[in-house]
């Protein structure tokens, strides 16, 4: 019942941000239609996640998300349908069992290591994180993604300092997956392969 709910939410939301947006996906074939899979990527708006979601074929994709969010009145029903794991600097410990477990039962979980949302529309710092959740799992690989074109959008911290691009009804958004790689690979080696996935789409 829980995965009929959520594949209709999902059908959804996606004819609802249809309306808005233009999601462009890229790759999508790299990431494996079933097993686990470790998703990291840069986060540049509120809406990324579900961007992210969109633009692959694959549906129940488990996010980890910062606790205060999760804990929102209005949407927390559906943070939890989704088994969304919460995570703060006081109970890491057990999001990061709880999001190896996933991987470990063959499960994709989504994270943004930078750890928040993007300011500057730059691809920030990659926290560790991660690293701890892979290093507790037996199986998976890590595909790396971008989103390009929310940067300046109403639902980024950027609206005012990187507003100039022409509005439209529908904006244009990109979200390109790169190659797998293995699920030990650095912080500093994911970065890495997120900014080269942002310089072929500027290319």
């Amino acid at each position: 019942m829980r995965k009929w709910l959520l594949r209709l939410l999902w059908v959804a939301a996606a004819l609802l941000i249809s309306l808005r947006y233009r999601v462009r996906a890229v790759g999508r074939e790299r990431v494996p239609a079933a097993g686990a899979v470790l998703l990291l990527g840069n986060h540049v708006s509120w809406l990324d996640w579900l961007l992210v979601q969109i633009a692959l074929r694959r549906r129940l994709l488990r996010y980890m998300m910062e606790r205060s969010i999760y804990e929102s009145p209005v949407l927390r029903w559906m943070f939890r349908l989704g088994r969304t794991i919460p995570v703060s600097s006081k109970a890491s410990k057990q999001a990061f069992e709880e999001a190896a477990a996933a991987l470990n039962a063959g499960e994709a979980v989504g994270i943004f290591p930078e750890g928040g949302i993007s300011r500057r529309c730059e691809i920030e710092k990659f926290y560790r994180g991660f690293e701890i959740i892979a290093s507790q799992s037996h199986q998976g690989e890590i595909v790396p993604f971008y989103i390009e074109g929310m940067c300046g959008s109403r639902l980024s911290y950027t609206r005012k300092t990187h507003a100039g691009r022409r509005w439209s009804l529908r904006r244009p958004v990109t979200v390109v997956f790169g190659a797998p790689m293995p699920l030990g690979s650095s912080a500093d080696t994911v970065r890495g392969a997120v900014m080269q996935l942002k310089d072929t789409i500027a290319q």
